[in-house]
């Protein structure tokens, strides 16, 4: 798909990658030993080394627990997403996760699939534009958030090299709710421009 909510994809490739097993050999029949194959072995396939991914470094503008704190803080959090995603890294993306933000949990969950599995995520960087800031929400303390955010293809490929996913560039925008908890900033939302109705905001 070409146009998708930035994290519309977390479960389907979580789905994909929950998948891709690699296939256990077919029982033999009782009493029968299976024939060994005399093919050559394949020659060892020489591996680069893997890209130094540098973790993105906090903004000083977060030190502000008013509206630019909480820009800050959601462009900081998903600039975490690459970071995440290739080392397995999940440390900074968990404790500015709240507990109920269901679109964080089930990016954590992915990357935490990925690193398990062994796979390589490729590419999806991510370009974060505010485009309105709310007032802030009184008995909450939230601050809504409207962004657009452009995400570079990515594709995931298994321990063999193989593609087990790939997703084309996106391009949305989401409006992310942000609030200020015992001195740090939390993500206490992600949601879909669909979702939205303005004239509540």
């Amino acid at each position: 798909m070409s146009r998708a909510t930035i994290l519309g994809a977390a479960a389907l490739v979580a789905l994909l990658l929950a998948g891709c097993t690699t296939a256990e050999p077919a029982p033999t029949e009782p009493g029968t030993t299976a024939e060994a194959t005399s093919s050559p072995s394949p020659s060892p396939v020489e591996s680069s080394p893997a890209p130094v991914v540098i973790a993105p470094e906090r903004p000083a503008e977060m030190d502000d627990d008013g509206y630019q704190g909480a820009e800050a803080a959601a462009k900081y959090f998903l600039s975490l997403d690459d970071h995440m995603m290739k080392t397995g890294d999940t440390a900074e993306w968990e404790a500015m996760s709240h507990e109920e933000c269901s679109t964080c949990t089930k990016r954590l969950e992915q990357a935490r699939t990925i690193a398990e599995n062994g796979d390589e995520f490729h590419g999806g960087e991510m370009t974060v534009e505010i485009l309105h800031t709310y007032e802030q929400d009184e008995p909450t303390g939230i601050w809504p958030i409207d962004i657009s955010v452009e995400v570079e293809p990515v594709t995931i490929t298994n321990q063999e090299g193989d593609e087990v996913f790939s997703e084309d560039a996106v391009v949305a925008e989401q409006r992310i709710e942000v609030t200020h908890q015992r001195d740090r900033w939390v993500i206490v939302n992600v949601v879909g421009a669909e979702h939205l109705d303005r004239d509540d905001a």
